[in-house]
């Protein structure tokens, strides 16, 4: 990535955690969030998580993704809300295709009704506004929890132990 494109997503990536610390967040679901955020984040600059997360769709043409936010916001999205600890507290969006940049997937914190999304920049980078007005909560479906897994497991994430875990907590 040249220059320009590393101090816009490193400077994306540091205007998510300043936003995590303008929510009604408690410490430690704010630190949680922050580390998955970057953790994340650093993840999308490496090809073999694009490969995990994309392959399946796009192959090994990594040319179609000319920023590293691209294409993760469904992956990323998915996978903040399923692993964090308050699931109650975010809420995942979708924009479908009725946007001509759609599909998108972000995330919403329910008790400040706030965007957060992991992969705005991808637009930002193209100078388009993102209509969240347009989002609609939805569920982590079979092929989005794939995609979820891929992903998570591409990071060093195993998503089905957490799974578990929190299941043995119920």
């Amino acid at each position: 990535m040249d220059k320009q494109k590393e101090q816009l997503f490193e400077s994306a990536t540091r205007a998510l955690i300043s936003l995590l610390d303008t929510m009604n967040l408690d410490s430690r679901a704010r630190m949680q969030a922050k580390n998955f955020v970057l953790l994340f984040r650093d993840s999308f600059k490496l090809d073999s998580v694009k490969h995990a997360t994309f392959s399946r769709t796009i192959g090994d043409d990594y040319s179609l993704f000319p920023y590293d936010a691209y294409g993760f916001c469904k992956a990323a999205s998915c996978s903040f809300v399923a692993l964090m600890d308050a699931p109650k507290e975010w809420r995942l969006m979708y924009i479908g295709d009725l946007w001509t940049y759609g599909p998108h997937y972000y995330v919403q914190h329910i008790k400040s009704a706030q965007v957060f999304d992991l992969t705005h920049d991808q637009y930002v980078y193209d100078k388009l506004r993102v209509p969240y007005e347009m989002g609609r909560p939805v569920k982590i479906n079979r092929e989005a929890q794939d995609t979820v897994v891929r992903f998570l497991h591409s990071i060093g994430v195993d998503y089905m132990d957490f799974v578990r875990k929190n299941n043995a907590k119920e």
